[in-house]
């Protein structure tokens, strides 16, 4: 144990050498030499074909959806025939509507107005946030001043936190109690 190193030595490299020699076909080294094409015609040709194949998936993908909307529109139009036929086209012209409709529209409108007062109100009564006790803002000035100061070193409020913290925890303690 410990008597070798547990990371080889990077310096050593090993050279494998074959004894059978490597001969490519002139065929070869010609058709190689002769290409035009390099690493970066390639990478085009790949990122285009790429790019091609997400098209397509986009566009099988949209007409599926518009298909399946038409489907749905169509579904919608015949389960409610005979609600379309009881609107006559004098009730699709706004000027048209009679005067049940308007009293209608305006006590619909009264309602939402006293609903949006009514949840007004139940705000307003919510506790709003308490001031915090003199000892509690107190030791959270002095945290913030002390790493105000030590702007790099704000291991060094240690003291400042520690304050901070047993204030913040008699104030619990107190509302703990006070609801108990």
């Amino acid at each position: 144990m410990g008597a070798g190193q547990s990371k080889p030595d990077l310096s050593t490299k090993h050279v494998f050498a074959s004894d059978t020699p490597i001969q490519f076909s002139q065929e070869l080294i010609d058709s190689l030499q002769a290409s035009s094409e390099t690493n970066s015609t390639r990478a085009k040709t790949l990122e285009l074909h790429i790019q091609q194949r997400v098209a397509e998936e986009l566009e099988k993908i949209k007409k599926h959806e518009s298909e399946a909307l038409e489907a749905i529109r169509k579904k919608i139009a015949e389960e409610s025939p005979s609600d379309s036929s009881s609107i006559s086209p004098k009730d699709l012209i706004p000027g048209a509507q009679n005067d049940e409709e308007q009293k209608r529209k305006a006590q619909s409108s009264q309602k939402v107005q006293q609903e949006i007062e009514k949840l007004k109100q139940q705000l307003g009564q919510r506790k709003t946030l308490k001031e915090l006790p003199k000892e509690v803002e107190n030791a959270r000035q002095d945290v913030i001043s002390c790493l105000r100061l030590n702007d790099r070193k704000p291991l060094d409020c240690w003291k400042e936190v520690e304050i901070f913290k047993r204030e913040v925890r008699k104030l619990e303690e107190n509302y703990v109690s006070s609801v108990l």
